[in-house]
């Protein structure tokens, strides 16, 4: 990504309402601008197609209602290959050797925000 915290511009695709917000709350406070919240896969697809500019980061929840995360992924990346996403699962079956694209990272829940903006600096300053 390598852009400046400043102007990261990050999504956040997150069914749980309370977590989305706390996300979003975050990201905000740390000086990263949030384009888009989603709550299931359809919104996060449909949402990402009309924003003018894309965001650099894509946090995304893996089990989510109509489309889930894996197919998020699949559909954004034929979009935009050079979005990163990092894909976040509470399923403790969810294998992320599944991920096939390096663009992707996954993060296990629960997730400790330190951790989620530690992870998120990293993929900045890659």
């Amino acid at each position: 990504m390598g852009a400046n915290v400043k102007n990261l511009k990050i999504m956040i695709v997150e069914d749980d309402p309370l977590i989305r917000q706390l996300y979003s709350q975050i990201l905000d406070q740390k000086g990263y601008h949030v384009v888009s919240l989603a709550s299931d896969g359809d919104e996060a697809i449909k949402q990402y197609k009309k924003l003018d500019e894309k965001p650099d980061l894509i946090i995304l929840d893996f089990r989510m209602p109509k489309k889930n995360g894996l197919q998020v992924t699949q559909e954004i990346q034929k979009i935009n290959s050079k979005t990163d996403i990092l894909m976040i699962s509470g399923d403790p079956l969810f294998d992320s050797r599944a991920i096939i694209s390096h663009r992707v990272n996954v993060m296990q829940k629960p997730v400790q925000m330190s951790e989620l903006l530690h992870v998120i600096q990293t993929l900045n300053d890659l």
